[in-house]
């Protein structure tokens, strides 16, 4: 049996398994089945590393080495390794030692969870040699944690979940229309009663660090502040008869956008290790009828002439807040669907875009992205928007319906036709460009009562998985029925009490 009460499979020869799957192994044959072991950390940097496997394996049972014929793991830097945090690359040689050879300390991480994986699943590693390359840089988990509040132990857990398999970035959205769960020492009056504290955001930035998980906060503006504009309601755009403004920030004015720069600011000590921020800029206002806003039309026309539209003033707002993210170390990113849009504002081209959606024939498609040079996240909305409460006509998402769609990296929301009513593919082959970072999962908590946490992270687990493995490997090789059996088999990461030491 397995730790957790599970029967544990016999062990097969030349099966390797784990998640995400390497991207070679050439089998040997034989299994390494350790009873104790030595971690040797044989380069600098790899420390910490060394010492989280050796507390990993002695839950797994396997205890210290007891004399020099027993196995030894060895964990050390490549001698080419260009030293760059970002490269995960790595390869593990499997015989009677262990020699996990990474390009930085995130790779060794990376490798160190698949031999974890084939322990949990079937108590043995297959001998032999793995080599592992990302496909994309980016494999990402968003939360909304701005509608629905979820404890800081809840969050860092996922970390931990996300990490074991090889999730390297988590979205932290922690403002939304329904509240701010994030404490201000400049704005308090904005904060909801149930938040995150600081001292807690610091457990989990920490933690997001050790698991070599990059953290990016996400502060949606200038649409979903609903919020916060209670608490500020001259800050809003003007009433509009039959529109909704109460969300909406007021981009035509100086005090609001200041006061939009200052929260941001606010935030920024929060996360002292980011060094990327998603500013939103997504649902505004309603764009089908961005000319019947006569603040954004009148606005628009004083600054850029008559042919100038409320996308204009919004294109200039995020421009404006991406120089201001700039100036302090981060990189600037945005959703999709109401950018490139604008006639008299050119958008910011080192603007990274999420890309979720083409569900309106008005927004733009990913090629004109791609011809504007502007680098890419695709946060397939179809596939992997996790929407509590199933609202706005979203289903939970599968890995099933993943494998259906043979989903890739490079395979964006469809695009509406001409004729409105049938849609075209929207994909970026192989081998993708550069400018094509990552994908990414995305939990909306749209109906926060509809799941609770422990539901949400049952429901996420299956197809959070299928997303990393086929991130990890621009698809994948496995079926879709081995691909169920490896998600059972490999079990779920408990972070030690260690790690919560240590974070």
């Amino acid at each position: 049996m397995s730790l957790s009460g599970r029967p544990v499979p016999e062990p097969v020869e030349g099966r390797w398994m784990a998640i995400p799957q390497p991207t070679a192994f050439e089998p040997a044959g034989g299994m390494w089945r350790p009873e104790r072991v030595r971690v040797i950390a044989a380069s600098r940097g790899l420390r910490r590393e060394a010492e989280r496997l050796e507390t990993e394996l002695r839950a797994c049972g396997i205890a210290a080495a007891a004399d020099v014929s027993d196995p030894v793991i060895r964990l050390r830097l490549s001698p080419l390794a260009t030293r760059d945090p970002a490269d995960e690359s790595f390869t593990i040689d499997v015989a009677h030692d262990v020699v996990v050879t990474a390009a930085s300390a995130a790779g060794a991480f990376r490798a160190t969870r698949q031999l974890l994986h084939n322990l949990r699943a079937q108590r043995a590693v297959p001998q032999g040699i793995v080599h592992s390359a990302p496909a994309v840089a980016e494999r990402g988990l968003h939360l909304d944690a701005g509608r629905k509040h979820y404890p800081a132990e809840w969050i860092r857990a996922q970390l931990h979940a996300a990490a074991d398999i090889g999730v390297n970035v988590f979205q932290w959205h922690f403002s939304e229309n329904p509240g701010f769960r994030l404490e201000s020492a400049a704005f308090p009056e904005i904060v909801s009663a149930e938040r995150i504290s600081r001292a807690e955001a610091a457990d989990i930035v920490a933690t997001a660090r050790d698991l070599h998980v990059d953290l990016i906060p996400s502060l949606d503006m200038p649409g979903h502040l609903q919020h916060v504009l209670t608490a500020h309601p001259e800050l809003r755009l003007p009433e509009t008869p039959g529109l909704a403004t109460d969300h909406a920030l007021d981009i035509t004015r100086e005090d609001p956008v200041r006061f939009a720069l200052a929260l941001i600011d606010d935030m920024i000590p929060v996360f002292p290790h980011s060094t990327r921020w998603n500013l939103g800029g997504d649902e505004f206002v309603d764009f089908d009828r961005m000319a019947d806003f006569p603040a954004l039309a009148t606005a628009a026309a004083e600054r850029y002439g008559a042919q100038a539209t409320g996308f204009d003033l919004l294109t200039a707002f995020v421009n404006r807040v991406a120089v201001h993210l700039r100036e302090r170390g981060f990189e600037a990113r945005a959703w999709n669907d109401g950018l490139l849009r604008s006639a008299s504002e050119r958008l910011d081209p080192e603007i990274v875009l999420t890309w979720w959606t083409n569900w309106n024939a008005g927004m733009r498609p990913v090629a004109d992205a791609v011809a504007a040079g502007h680098r890419l996240v695709n946060v397939n909305d179809a596939l992997f928007y996790y929407v509590l409460g199933e609202n706005a006509g979203y289903r939970y998402p599968t890995a099933e319906r993943i494998w259906e769609a043979d989903w890739h990296p490079g395979l964006f929301p469809a695009l509406w036709g001409p004729d409105g009513q049938s849609t075209v593919r929207q994909e970026l082959a192989l081998p993708y460009p550069a400018l094509l970072l990552g994908a990414s999962f995305a939990v909306w908590s749209d109906r926060p009562e509809a799941q609770t946490p422990a539901e949400v992270a049952a429901g996420i687990r299956g197809p959070l998985r299928a997303m990393a493995e086929r991130s990890w490997n621009a698809g994948s090789a496995l079926s879709l029925e081995d691909f169920a059996a490896l998600d059972v088999a490999i079990g779920e990461a408990t972070p030690l009490e260690e790690e919560r030491r240590h974070a």
